[in-house]
């Protein structure tokens, strides 16, 4: 009896220290809790530090300004214009862009709809997404929503519902289904024309997706294209805002962005277009960001990186961009292209007083260049342009420097918007070219001849050069000058010789001279002594 008690003790203190290990973990977070979440933090800020030392390709260019080592797994700072890649680190690397996707919806949703338009909540829209996401709430399906408040819910609530309902809208709006399916069609449309190969697609919102993916080159290819919409940027720059939810709501509702780059955060940026942030467990920390300063703007990505550090490594890659890189001016500097100096027949000072040059390079257009860079460092590329009548552009120039495409320009063949005039012996008046944007033309008898009243019949194409007529009388004068100059010399020649055999004819005409003078003096004498003996 005793041996069967021994023997269920120890059984019973093996359950019970058998059950302290398997509870261990509980009882530890119990007792201290937040502690397993700390050692989950600390392991993913040790991540952070091993990705410091991961290779940044765009320090491997040669003379390019070394770029910071940051704790993101992605990033890239890209000018907004020239598409100048200024800092590159796994650059086209697929990442989850999380809720930075809805810088896509919501471009899409600017450039087809109008801010007037009334969004539907359908019940996918609402329901499809997790509860305990970042929801905006309040709705409910059938309920209505203003585009323009549904685009400050996305940007500044990163609502999820109300993106699924914005992308539903834009999709029935081009003729396909109102779903979120069908709108990712369209997401995946875009960014392959914007030059994208990295990226797909599933849904309005970002909410993780093995098939929803892309990377820091695309996703700053869609914000270079975003950030250039001034409403835009003033959505994705707001940190609070606030509407009425329902006509019948007597409050508004109140909503706020945790972007901490905006004015009076702790990491705010003077000089900041707009951000948008995103997070999922799977990529962590994303953001996409804009800047201007001194006319650069610039798009910075990140993309697996740690709170609040995505903060700190986009504004110290902006400062990396400001500091070491400028925009100069293509037109100022390019001396091999430009033609603008060869004026003879440019029309500034033409019959029909248009001043604008025949051929010339586009008058905004730079490259973006190191400081420590001049212009003639940039290595250019001339290719023409196939010459159709919709366009004006006979050729363009892409410029590299150390290989890195740094911007281009067009060369532009100026097409007046002054109506041509025809002269003919037949008939008064003159006829417009197909060209003129005007409607109507006045004949030489004072008649008003209507569009319809035209030919319909195309025209012959006719090339027409606007002559500077001060310039080609001043070139008539000039020549002419030149003209009497080379008779005046010629007769000079002719007239004076200084060599040996010149100067003795020279004196034999002078004593025929004085020959001469001489007898008609005598004959003069002659005559006065006849006339004095009478």
């Amino acid at each position: 009896m005793k041996r069967i008690k021994q023997t269920f003790n120890r059984l019973l203190a093996g359950v019970a220290l058998l059950s302290l290990l398997v509870s261990d973990l509980s009882f530890t977070d119990a007792m201290l809790p937040g502690s397993a979440v700390s050692y989950a933090e600390e392991d993913y800020l040790a991540q952070m530090e091993q990705r410091k030392s991961l290779p940044i390709q765009s320090n491997e260019i040669a003379n390019w300004p070394k770029g910071p080592a940051i704790g993101a797994r992605s990033a890239i700072l890209m000018e907004m214009n020239t598409h100048t890649i200024l800092y590159a680190k796994n650059i086209h690397e697929k990442n989850y862009p999380a809720s930075t996707t809805k810088i896509l919806t919501c471009l899409l949703a600017m450039q087809n709809c109008t801010m007037d338009e009334i969004i539907t909540f359908s019940h996918d829209s609402i329901y499809d997404v997790p509860a305990d996401g970042s929801r905006l709430g309040g709705v409910d399906t059938g309920d209505t929503m203003q585009m323009e408040q549904a685009l400050y819910c996305v940007l500044v609530q990163s609502a999820n519902e109300v993106a699924s309902a914005v992308g539903e809208h834009v999709a029935e709006k081009l003729g396909k289904e109102k779903s979120a399916d069908a709108f990712a069609e369209l997401m995946n449309e875009k960014v392959a024309s914007l030059g994208g190969t990295d990226s797909h697609f599933t849904n309005c919102n970002g909410l993780f997706d093995e098939n929803h993916y892309t990377s820091a080159y695309d996703l700053a290819l869609i914000g270079c294209e975003f950030f250039n919409n001034d409403l835009l940027c003033k959505m994705s720059s707001t940190a609070s805002y606030h509407f009425r939810l329902k006509p019948d709501d007597e409050d508004d509702v109140w909503i706020a962005s945790k972007n901490q780059l905006f004015q009076g955060k702790p990491y705010e940026y003077q000089y900041l277009l707009g951000s948008k942030t995103g997070f999922v467990s799977q990529s962590r920390q994303t953001l996409v960001s804009a800047a201007e300063k001194n006319g650069m703007k610039l798009v910075c990505v990140v993309f697996m990186d740690e709170t609040p550090y995505q903060f700190e490594d986009t504004v110290t890659l902006f400062q990396y961009g400001f500091e070491n890189f400028q925009r100069v001016s293509i037109k100022e500097h390019e001396t091999r292209y430009n033609i603008d100096a060869i004026d003879f027949f440019d029309t500034e000072n033409d019959l029909f007083g248009d001043s604008t040059p025949l051929i010339s390079i586009e008058n905004d257009a730079y490259v973006i260049l190191p400081n420590t860079a001049d212009f003639s460092d940039t290595v250019s590329t001339l290719t023409y342009a196939d010459q159709t009548r919709d366009t004006n552009v006979i050729a363009s120039i892409d410029y590299t420097y150390s290989d890195v495409p740094v911007g281009g320009c067009d060369l532009v063949f100026y097409k007046s918007s002054v109506p041509a005039f025809h002269f003919s012996s037949n008939e008064p008046g003159y006829e417009i070219l197909p060209d003129t944007p005007m409607e109507e033309a006045e004949t030489a008898a004072g008649e008003m001849v209507t569009s319809s009243e035209l030919s319909t019949e195309p025209p012959e194409e006719m090339k027409v050069i606007y002559i500077d007529v001060r310039k080609v009388i001043a070139g008539i004068i000039i020549i002419a000058a030149v003209v009497v100059l080379i008779l005046f010399v010629i007769s000079i020649i002719h007239n004076y010789s200084f060599s040996p055999r010149g100067q003795s004819s020279r004196r034999r005409r002078s004593r025929r001279r004085e020959i001469r003078a001489a007898r008609r003096e005598a004959r003069r004498r002659a005559r006065w002594h006849q006339k004095g003996r009478h």
